[in-house]
């Protein structure tokens, strides 16, 4: 037993396993690997009392784990969905440092999606200025990346229905949307990806008609669909996780972090994207693990 005894790492991976002898049973060359990615989402972190189920300050630890388990599963990267950080009525930079201190243990490039938390005292601005996403221009708050022949889209969902960016919590949590701007820059980005593409992106996008969605999904699904080239889209926000699959396309949306007390409520998650474009999410702790198989 190793220090890991205590996620659900063995459980999981064994799972993943016989999963994947099961749909290769009788053939003799596995999936290559080509990218294994660290997922979290909606830490929430802010040096303040427990609110309902929400446990600001176990964010701390809880990352510290995530970020340990990272490094020693071989990670080549960490994603954070958004919601980093947590409003208080005396917040300022030093809690967002603190909890970006702990994400930096993780020994490699680390990347950020921005949640609406993440204005809800402060400006994009501000929380720009203190976070890292590696090898990105700063202040940029949607970009892409490739790695492994595939290409990651971080988008901002962080602006209200006339356009305006959400700032220092001069916004509402269900007016989310993507201006027309960006998703033009979408459509660029996608027609210039040589190979598949994930998305990564905080609010929902997997409907239309609910709070936890981006409020002009449907134009964004239109783009994504018109490629052909998206496998998954990961997101965060909906705090108790959920699945869906639209026209091809996967949407994973990871359960949050700060969900509940201590380590053994934690939730993250290790993603593989094999070279037959199927993609394991493997769940630690309350996270759900998934096969994602590529649509005929």
């Amino acid at each position: 037993m190793n220090k890991w005894s205590i996620t659900r790492r063995v459980f999981l991976k064994r799972s993943a396993l016989l999963l994947a002898a099961s749909l290769f049973a009788g053939s003799r060359i596995a999936p290559k690997k080509k990218v294994r990615f660290g997922l979290v989402t909606d830490s929430h972190y802010a040096d303040i009392d427990t609110a309902g189920t929400r446990h600001y300050r176990d964010s701390i630890a809880k990352m510290l784990e995530f970020t340990d388990l990272a490094n020693d599963e071989g990670a080549e990267f960490v994603m954070h969905l958004g919601d980093f950080k947590n409003g208080a009525p005396d917040y300022n930079l030093d809690h967002l440092q603190k909890i970006e201190s702990i994400y930096a243990r993780f020994k490699g490039p680390r990347y950020h999606v921005l949640g609406n938390h993440d204005m809800d005292r402060i400006s994009k601005e501000d929380f720009m200025s203190v976070i890292e996403n590696t090898g990105i221009a700063a202040g940029q708050t949607y970009y892409f990346f490739d790695r492994g022949g595939i290409r990651f889209i971080i988008l901002d969902a962080n602006f209200t229905s006339d356009g305006t960016p959400y700032n220092s919590g001069n916004f509402h949590w269900t007016d989310a949307n993507i201006p027309v701007s960006q998703i033009e820059w979408l459509d660029k980005t996608l027609s210039s990806a040589a190979g598949p593409v994930i998305i990564c992106i905080h609010q929902l996008l997997d409907g239309d008609d609910g709070n936890i969605f981006v409020k002009n999904a449907a134009d964004v699904r239109t783009v994504l669909e018109k490629h052909q080239k998206v496998l998954a889209v990961f997101q965060g926000h909906h705090h108790s996780g959920q699945y869906n699959e639209i026209n091809g396309i996967h949407y994973y949306t990871l359960k949050a972090m700060v969900e509940g007390p201590g380590e053994e409520n934690n939730s993250y998650a290790m993603v593989e994207v094999f070279d037959d474009l199927s993609i394991t999410v493997t769940g630690y702790r309350k996270a759900v693990n998934k096969k994602l198989s590529r649509s005929s």
